[in-house]
């Protein structure tokens, strides 16, 4: 509709996946290497994740565009199907025909006997299932169970699961162990940068036909596009194809950030994708924000000032009583009993130190009890310690991911594995720190063989908390490796084991 008025050949920013309009950030780069590597390898379970709109589809075709005749692809777009109908679509995509098998058991002995075929006339299977986040518990225990049918020396079939971050957390659940430890590459898709978002508008400009990009797409068109899609490719894509239609619309040959903003302005819908990522605020928003944020804060003052007053007349007894008949909690009493403050409401003051120090623990403990409490009085005080004890965190620090990769973006690991070649250059240990208490430290180390390489002290700043290091890795430092994720006081938390091959 508006190529001729632009000079174009075809639309440059259609929605529809094509291998002739791809460009590789540094980021997809990495992802397809992977993915060949493991096509070529034979390597088995490959998982690559990213947000929607981050071009994982388009990666899986770039890559079957890449590989030669002697890869047979199977590709399931659609996932939400049972186990049986699993079975009869992965027969007729395998053998390229209608086939029902009575039974499971028919299905495995065709299906492995056409895999050693391929084998043995050097061709590669490739099981590629998009959309993976919504496969069930159930169909991904059939698909871990595919994997079992390899050779004395290779894996007779290469699966590969395309999905949403959510994937990464249904294959954590303890029904995928056995899937998750079969998985021999993770690749997570980050979105676009600045500079990766303008040679993406400007690749697919070109290869529609434009001979200078520029001309239509100015550099603060394209920077207006990226702030307003975050640099996802799919938004991208959609404010390109609106910006040029509304320039088409107006007899403007020149895309400006204005008809950006109203492509955006319009589009910005209820419950809309583009409208839950985050806009860039203007100078008058940011004053407007840092006004109403000094209105909470004054406002959270006076009613934290109001508590304190509250809890300073509720820690009497008349305090209590008078609020009991306020409120209406508990009737009015005109006695005096004994104001015993429970330990847990008995505030210690201590000098501020940038070190986490250990509990203090009370030598004189019997069964729980202060020293100098008879044990006819244990039940009396039983319920106040317990009370204690129950306020009390649970969980104790641990590790709830750590994993050894290649690189780290947006807090997500990238290329995870326990083999890296000599050649690697430098390797990250990543981990996700759960169950801390208070601001704390937890240390890397760093082991080649049973040599440390290197120490690396690392704040834990929550209760939840991602944290990572990194070491270089020498040519000639081939072998095991392993890193120590240690607690306060050098309490082992976890070992990571990986080696380095030739």
């Amino acid at each position: 509709m508006y190529t001729e008025f632009y000079g174009l050949r075809e639309m440059p920013f259609s929605l529809t996946p094509s291998p002739r309009f791809l460009y590789l950030g540094e980021a997809h780069k990495e992802a397809l290497a992977l993915l060949t590597y493991g096509v070529v390898e034979r390597k088995g379970f490959i998982v690559l994740t990213g947000e929607a709109g981050t071009g994982k589809t388009t990666m899986v075709y770039a890559l079957l565009s890449n590989l030669d005749k002697n890869v047979h692809c199977i590709h399931l777009a659609n996932p939400l199907v049972s186990p049986e109908e699993f079975t009869d679509y992965l027969a007729f995509l395998a053998f390229q025909r209608k086939a029902h098998f009575k039974s499971k058991a028919g299905f495995l002995v065709e299906f492995e006997e056409f895999l050693r075929q391929c084998l043995r006339v050097q061709k590669t299977v490739i099981l590629i299932i998009d959309e993976a986040q919504s496969l069930s518990f159930e169909l991904l225990e059939e698909i871990r169970l595919l994997s079992n049918m390899e050779s004395a020396e290779e894996k007779l079939i290469n699966i590969f699961l395309v999905g949403q971050p959510e994937l990464t957390e249904k294959l954590r659940d303890r029904r995928c162990l056995a899937l998750l430890q079969r998985i021999a590459h993770r690749y997570h898709i980050p979105p676009l940068d600045r500079k990766d978002t303008e040679g993406y508008v400007t690749t697919r400009l070109r290869r529609a036909g434009a001979h200078d990009p520029h001309a239509i797409f100015p550099k603060g068109t394209i920077e207006a596009i990226y702030r307003h899609s975050g640099g996802y490719p799919r938004l991208i894509n959609v404010l390109g194809d609106n910006a040029l239609l509304l320039g088409y619309s107006k007899g403007k040959r020149k895309i400006t950030s204005g008809l950006v903003e109203q492509c955006f302005e319009d589009m910005s819908l209820e419950g809309s994708v583009i409208e839950r990522k985050q806009r860039p605020l203007q100078p008058y928003a940011i004053k407007k924000r840092k006004s109403h944020a000094l209105i909470r804060y004054w406002k959270w003052a006076a009613v934290l000032c109001c508590l304190a007053a509250l809890l300073a007349v509720g820690v009497s007894h008349k305090g209590r009583n008078l609020l009991g008949q306020l409120f209406r909690s508990e009737p009015a009493s005109h006695g005096i009993p004994s104001e015993v403050v429970p330990p847990e409401q008995v505030t210690v003051k201590v000098k501020e130190t940038r070190k986490r120090e250990s509990p203090v623990t009370e030598p004189h403990l019997e069964d729980g009890l202060p020293s100098g409490v008879p044990r006819e009085d244990k039940g009396a005080h039983r319920s106040v310690i317990d009370r204690a004890k129950a306020r009390e965190p649970s969980s104790p620090l641990t590790v709830e991911l750590g994993v050894i990769c290649r690189g780290v973006a947006y807090r997500r690991p990238l290329a995870i594995g326990d083999s890296f070649p000599a050649s690697v250059g430098e390797l990250y240990c990543f981990t996700n720190i759960v169950g801390a208490r208070s601001p704390t430290q937890i240390t890397h180390v760093w082991y080649f063989g049973d040599t440390e390489m290197a120490r690396v002290n690392l704040k834990v700043k929550a209760s939840t908390w991602r944290t990572y290091s990194s070491k270089a890795i020498k040519a000639h430092e081939v072998g095991q490796w392993r890193v120590a994720v240690l607690g306060p006081g050098g309490k082992a938390l976890e070992t990571l084991e990986f080696k380095i091959t030739r």
